[in-house]
């Protein structure tokens, strides 16, 4: 799920919500450092802080913007130079003529080259084609899930608690907004995660904090029980093994957990810091591995026989934070990602030295969310209207009603 406001990316540091009843992770101590250095415009210390920040939150492109600034600063223009030049080449887009910080480079052949990279990097990548809109505006759908018997694809409401069908039909209603969608068609059971957003039209305030998943019958929508979760916060999104397993991911405070099938007990797999905003889960092929995408600190492999956390780093030029769905397609990933700039889908190779952008900069686009794969096709939502919001969840008065729109990209073989 996009993190709530306050856990997004700040200009100058990485914000979390981490408490203060425990201590804190290496990463936290380091970007408040680095944080600091950049206050106090001390920018060795800010580099020093960001070098050794960097393998922690591999592929965070704000490490990198910072830290060719700092470089900047202390006259280190090459290195300067290739950083933006990575990040430029990751497809993203930045007004770096316009920061103070770069004004030192400006003139010089090398900035002029990542200047015209940045406006290629503005240029529509059209592979998705329109699937159907959905009927009814203003519902803030965040996840869509496919049932293959009945061919019915089933979108969640963030604003409207509910569960609907691509042609509006109400599958389900909920007490919360409706978050992540998983499907189990052999026992013929929808998964939903549920829980008290800012978004919602009718939640009592007094619920923040409180979450759950729930389980539908598929075929009657049918409400079958209801397991709240042992941690607080929102569940926000999921994955299902081959078995029945789910594995969860709490994006507010930070937890992975897993419920086994035809059980109501609840395992934490990560360590408590270790992710400040983990998304969506995916299984490796032999479901040994659970990889998993936070939107501030980037994807890590967790081993699900030692619970131990191993983070992938990625190549120069690919940017791995603000990923919100995250799926496995062969040995690649395939992501959107709604916390860069362009928002996108793209396919990333296995071992992140590749990525090939499938989507991005096309019109009526907006901010998608999740998606499903259907043998080789990704359906995904376009358009779902977060950035219609404020902070505090109310509908922008100056904002058009929303109409969301399903779209879907026919997959090729993973970037090489």
């Amino acid at each position: 799920m996009r993190p709530p406001a306050g856990a997004a990316l700040a200009a100058a540091t990485i914000l979390t919500l981490w408490g203060t009843d425990r201590p804190e992770p290496h990463w936290v101590v380091l970007n408040r450092a680095a944080h600091q250095a950049r206050e106090a415009k001390d920018y060795p210390k800010l580099k020093d802080a960001l070098a050794e920040l960097r393998p922690l939150l591999p592929g965070n492109p704000l490490v990198l913007y910072n830290l060719a600034a700092a470089e900047a600063h202390i006259g280190q223009l090459e290195q300067a130079l290739a950083e933006l030049k990575d990040l430029a080449s990751g497809g993203l887009i930045y007004d770096f003529n316009a920061d103070a910080d770069f004004a030192i480079l400006r003139g010089s052949p090398g900035f002029a080259a990542v200047l015209r990279q940045v406006e290629r990097n503005r240029e529509p990548v059209a592979r998705a084609v329109p699937v159907s809109t959905l009927p009814e505006r203003d519902l803030l759908p965040e996840d869509i899930a496919y049932d293959p018997p009945t061919r019915r694809f089933l979108i969640g409401s963030v604003a409207q608690s509910k569960i609907v069908t691509a042609d509006g039909r109400v599958f389900a209603r909920t007490d919360w907004p409706v978050m992540a969608l998983r499907v189990d068609a052999a026992r013929r059971i929808l998964w939903a995660a549920a829980g008290w957003v800012a978004n919602c039209q009718h939640c009592d305030p007094a619920d923040r904090d409180k979450t759950a998943l729930l389980a539908f019958h598929l075929d009657s929508g049918r409400l079958l029980k209801r397991i709240d979760s042992p941690v607080k916060g929102l569940l926000g999104d999921m994955t299902i093994s081959r078995g029945g397993d789910l594995y969860v991911s709490e994006s507010t405070y930070g937890a992975v957990l897993r419920l086994k099938a035809n059980s109501s007990t609840w395992e934490r797999l990560d360590a408590p810091g270790e992710f400040p905003s983990p998304q969506t889960p995916a299984l490796s092929s032999d479901e040994r591995t659970l990889y998993v995408p936070d939107y501030v600190r980037g994807i890590a492999a967790v081993d699900l026989k030692t619970h131990k956390a191993r983070w992938l780093q990625p190549a120069n030029g690919i940017a791995l934070s603000g990923i919100d769905g995250f799926y496995r397609y062969g040995d690649a990933f395939l992501a959107v990602q709604n916390g860069v700039k362009p928002e996108r889908v793209v396919l990333f190779s296995s071992g992140l030295t590749r990525q090939e952008v499938l989507e991005a900069n096309t019109p009526g686009l907006g901010e998608p969310t999740h998606g499903t794969l259907v043998g080789g096709v990704f359906y995904f939502i376009a358009n779902t209207g977060w950035d219609a919001y404020d902070d505090d969840g109310k509908k922008k008065p100056d904002s058009a009603p929303v109409e969301s729109q399903i779209r879907k990209i026919a997959l090729g073989g993973p970037p090489t």
